[in-house]
């Protein structure tokens, strides 16, 4: 992988720590090219039907604007029809809940969203966003956007959510003080799947206290073949219909680049009430941008209604299984890792594991072994709890965990692995 294609130009500023160890490791000439398993990118497996239809003749309407927030038309009426199969969901599009294309990323979605559930700021009492930790970076979206980012801890056992820990949150709620419920059933980074009963009681939670629930669906579809991925959305649908007056908004967000790896895209799916998604759309968005990437809506599109879409789907969950297995396997046969210090898990493109008991006597104990890694071997790990460098979060409780990326082919995944055996890094060292 050539990395200037994808790095910003030494000479620019940057907040994004991993660029400045990337150029750094670069510029020490290494024999091997780093191996760069934190950010959640291969640069090499987007689908192919995917790309061949974008490379094909698009319509000629579609290098222009569309005169309507909720995307090009064609892939919204798409999407439609999209969530509602793949979800399950029992209730009707354009009344029961309504999808819009995200065209500038699903991070976008979620910062707009919390903007609009923050409109007009209340400056006496900030709002409070409810995140289980660890977790993705919605600490800096929400503090981006003026929250008070409360960090409830998942068990240190199972990786489940604590529901005693959230009723606590929610109970110490101020009256009429704005909240948020973030959920990530397929969760990153632990990929574990939350139970359906959990997610429930959350969702019931969440309403009965009056607060937002943001749905993080990124990897809804990114899971083991033999694995039923709980379905928050249709878990919400059928609570909120329980309680059709003074439901709290809500909001579920759908990543198309996780499932098909082309997270550069920046298109997904935001499925909401209508009346919280024509706010959303029209009002919030519209503040900030027009509709753009419409090309790559219009591929999007087309791909969709194609049934190999579905047939790669099916493929690439086998081969995340079979990367899980392989990994793990590795980690035990090459690197000593005994069973139970390191997490397969079961959907997302990540697993989780241990740093060697040696290290936990450093401050900052993961980001040390991490960096070990990469000046031993060029291979870069993610952060456990993970957050953009330089960004407003609330302070998270650091773990003697790391991430690593499973989206890359195998044979890049043993590479990775192997250079750890041959520099000596192993869970005794």
């Amino acid at each position: 992988m050539d990395f200037t294609k994808v790095l910003s130009s030494p000479g620019l500023p940057t907040r994004f720590s991993e660029a400045e160890l990337l150029h750094g490791y670069l510029n020490s000439e290494p024999a091997r090219e780093p191996i760069y398993l934190s950010l959640g990118e291969t640069w090499t497996e987007a689908a192919p039907g995917l790309t061949r239809v974008l490379a094909s003749p698009l319509p000629t309407h579609s290098h222009g604007y569309v005169v309507t927030q909720y995307g090009l038309p064609r892939l919204q009426l798409v999407l439609r029809t999209y969530i509602k199969r793949t979800h399950d969901l029992r209730g009707e599009p354009g009344e029961d809940f309504e999808v819009a294309a995200s065209c500038a990323g699903t991070r976008n979605a979620m910062f707009d969203f919390a903007r609009m559930l923050n409109s007009p700021p209340d400056h006496q009492t900030a709002p409070v966003a409810l995140v289980f930790s660890p977790g993705w970076d919605y600490a800096s979206v929400f503090a981006s956007a003026g929250y008070r980012v409360q960090h409830l801890p998942l068990s240190p056992q199972t990786s489940y959510p604590s529901m005693a820990h959230l009723r606590e949150a929610l109970d110490g709620l101020q009256p009429a003080q704005r909240a948020v419920l973030v959920i990530n059933a397929q969760h990153n980074p632990t990929a574990i799947n939350w139970r359906a009963d959990d997610v429930r009681q959350m969702i019931r939670a969440a309403l009965a206290a009056g607060a937002a629930i943001l749905i993080d669906d990124a990897y809804f579809a990114v899971h083991n073949p033999d694995i039923e991925p709980t379905n928050a959305l249709r878990i919400l649908l059928e609570e909120t219909a329980k309680h059709p007056a003074g439901t709290p908004p809500w909001l579920a967000v759908r990543s198309l680049g996780k499932q098909f790896h082309c997270n550069g895209w920046g298109i997904g799916a935001v499925t909401g009430p209508p009346a919280v998604i024509d706010q959303l759309m029209n009002t919030t968005q519209f503040q900030r941008s027009f509709i753009s990437a419409v090309p790559l809506q219009e591929a999007m599109a087309s791909w969709l209604q194609d049934p190999q879409s579905d047939a790669y789907l099916a493929a690439m969950r086998q081969q995340y299984a079979d990367k899980r297995i392989h990994v793990a396997r590795f980690f035990v046969d090459r690197l000593g890792y005994p069973e139970g210090t390191f997490q397969t898990g079961e959907c997302t493109s990540y697993l989780r594991f241990q740093i060697p008991r040696p290290y936990w006597h450093h401050p900052d104990a993961a980001a040390f072994f991490r960096m070990e890694c990469f000046r031993r071997t060029g291979v870069l790990f993610g952060l456990d709890p993970g957050h953009l460098d330089d960004m407003p979060h609330a302070a998270i409780q650091p773990t003697f965990h790391l991430r690593m990326f499973i989206g890359p082919p195998i044979p890049v995944l043993t590479d990775a692995l192997e250079r750890l055996a041959q520099a000596g890094i192993t869970f005794a060292d």
